[in-house]
């Protein structure tokens, strides 16, 4: 359960690092710093990647309906907590409703899982 665990968590970070690799080559996009734009674009490639590995291995022994839910879930959970603390993204009512709802969900989804 541990190993799972950590690959969902692998998942969820490799997938937020590309999110904001893509977010900041946003920012760079047009202002001539192709060298930065591309590293990156690569950055966020590569996190990609990593993620998809990480979940391939989650759905070789388990069904795609729990895994993708704990998967997602998590990362939605990771791109909030980033958002807030690098970009400033305000974190208001209804998030926090909506993250204690997504936390209850990957719990009972998660335990699911595990079970099988």
């Amino acid at each position: 359960m541990l190993s799972r665990t950590l690959l969902f968590a692998a998942y969820a970070v490799l997938n937020t690092a590309a999110m904001a690799a893509i977010k900041e080559a946003g920012r760079i996009f047009g202002t001539g710093r192709h060298a930065a734009l591309l590293g990156r674009l690569g950055f966020g490639a590569v996190c990609y990647a990593a993620g998809l590995a990480a979940l391939i291995t989650l759905l070789r022994g388990s069904d795609a309906s729990s895994v993708f839910p704990v998967a997602i879930g998590t990362t939605v959970l990771a791109t909030n907590v980033v958002g807030a603390l690098n970009y400033g993204e305000r974190i208001t009512s209804r998030k926090v409703a909506a993250t204690l709802l997504l936390l209850a969900g990957i719990t009972l989804t998660f335990l699911d899982t595990a079970r099988a």
